[in-house]
This record gives structure tokens, C-alpha cells and sequence, in this order.
């Protein structure tokens, strides 16, 4: 008899890879809405998965994310996932994300013409550096292990905002196995090789077209992933007559409403 066991090992985790990359607005176009609160749905406009908080001024003060739901049950009974702060400095600057539950931060830092020129992102037990660059705006996201690069992906925008490729490489440990032999039968154990890391290159592309009023509406993109995995699928965007994002549907469908400041 040949049994196959496999060690659970943590891995590089893709954060926002594989995501809705434009499903927010410029600030500013809260801000003339006088939005209070944002609250987002996942698969279905009942389901709620986030909701972001303003103050009077515009400026993000809390979001909180709620659990994934399978069925009517899990979607009575959310759970909270997370809870986001967000700290200004003296000239409303955004310096701080704190994460209430403990599990993340993220602080930024800003140059003498108050340009964010890096941030810094504490998720789990892995640091995550991003460096900000302008005309053209994009920004890189590197993280190390030891002194060894493992991560490294870069954004790049059009009109300063809209995500319009998404690309680089992240290194991953081997999975391997060994073969034992315990009172004559043969087991195959799979594990993680840390000491061999095997590179893995992704590239999503996202042709964006827009409206006369400048509004995003659809969202072409190509995702190859994993070196050859190859993903294509389309979004489009509806607005409420205010011009906010009504929803994004194709791939994981969003849904927005809104609650305003009197």
C-alpha cells in the first residue's frame, strides 16, 4: 500500500493579486458626495463583505471586513474578519493603517513636495516594502527572506489611478518527496524545501475604456499567472445617477450602496 501525506507549509501569499483591481473611486469624488459610509457586497447584493467609513472632511477612518458566506446560514451569521484604522498626520496626511485584530499595519512616508514615495506593510510574519514613482505613476512591491529578493511586483496606472497592468515574480519552495517503508508498507511524505526555491512570473494586463463623463465602465484583462497559466475575463462597471459605483460584475461580481453625510 503506497499513502501520500502532505505538510501544510506557508507559502508567499499573492495579496491583492488575483483581486478586482479598480473597484474604488478617487477620494475626491467621495468627498463632493459627501459619503459617510461605503458598504460592499460579494457574489450577491446581500451578501456584505466590507464596509469603509468617512469622517465629515472625506478622509477614511475605519473599514471593516466581514467573512466569506456559503449559503443562507453563513451569510445570517457574518463574522468579522478584520478592522482597519486609518491615522493622519498634521496636514491630513495618511501616515498609518492599523489593523485592530492584530494581524497587519501598514505606515507610509512622504517626500518634501508631500508626494507618498514608499510604504511599509506588516502582514503576519512578512514585511512588504512598496516604492511609489510618478510620470508615469506606478509603484513596486518588493519583500525579502534574509537577504534573498522572493517577491517583487509592479502596478502601473493611467489618469494616476486606474490599475492598468499588474506584473513580476515571486519564488516559491519546491514541493518534493521522499519515500518510507514502515512494516512493509510504503509511504510517500510530500514537504517543502525551503532551501530550493523554484521562480513563478505573472503578468495581468487590464485594457481599460472609459465614458464621456471619464468613468471607468469596462475592464478587458488578461491574467498569466504561475509562468503559463493563462485567465481571461472581462468587467463591467454601472453607476447610480450621482456618478458612484454601482457594481462591478464579471469574474467575483461587487455591489455598492452608500450612506451620506446631512
Amino acid at each position: 500500500m503506497n499513502k501520500l501525506f502532505f505538510i501544510i507549509f506557508i507559502s508567499i501569499p499573492f495579496w491583492s493579486f488575483g483581486q478586482i483591481e479598480n473597484r474604488w473611486q478617487p477620494d475626491s469624488i467621495y468627498v463632493n458626495r459627501q459619503v459617510k459610509k461605503i458598504f460592499v457586497y460579494l457574489n450577491s447584493p446581500k451578501d456584505i463583505s466590507e464596509i469603509v467609513e468617512f469622517d465629515r472632511n472625506g478622509k477614511r477612518i475605519r473599514s471593516t471586513e466581514f467573512s466569506a458566506s456559503y449559503n443562507r446560514k453563513s451569510r445570517k451569521h457574518k463574522l468579522t474578519d478584520k478592522i482597519n484604522r486609518y491615522e493622519y498626520d498634521s496636514q491630513n496626511r495618511l501616515i498609518k493603517i492599523i489593523d485592530s485584530i492584530g494581524k497587519d499595519s501598514t505606515t507610509f512616508k512622504y517626500g518634501t513636495n508631500n508626494k507618498l514615495i514608499s510604504s511599509r506593510k506588516n502582514l503576519g510574519s512578512f514585511v512588504y516594502e512598496t516604492n511609489y514613482y510618478y510620470e508615469p505613476f506606478k509603484s513596486t512591491t518588493t519583500q525579502k527572506k534574509d537577504s534573498i529578493l522572493v517577491y517583487e511586483k509592479t502596478k502601473e496606472y493611467e489618469k494616476d489611478f486606474y490599475v492598468s497592468r499588474f506584473f513580476g515574480y515571486y519564488l516559491k519552495s519546491k514541493l518534493k518527496k521522499v519515500k518510507t517503508t514502515e512494516n512493509g508498507i510504503t509511504n510517500t511524505l510530500a514537504y517543502s524545501d525551503q532551501t530550493d526555491l523554484q521562480r513563478f512570473e505573472d503578468n495581468k494586463t487590464i485594457k481599460n475604456s472609459f465614458n464621456e463623463k471619464g468613468q471607468l465602465i469596462k475592464s478587458d484583462i488578461k491574467s498569466v499567472f504561475m509562468n503559463d497559466r493563462t485567465n481571461e475575463y472581462e468587467l463591467n462597471y454601472k453607476y447610480y445617477e450621482n456618478g458612484l459605483l454601482k457594481s462591478v460584475r464579471g469574474y467575483v461580481p461587487r455591489y455598492f450602496k452608500y450612506e451620506f453625510w446631512e
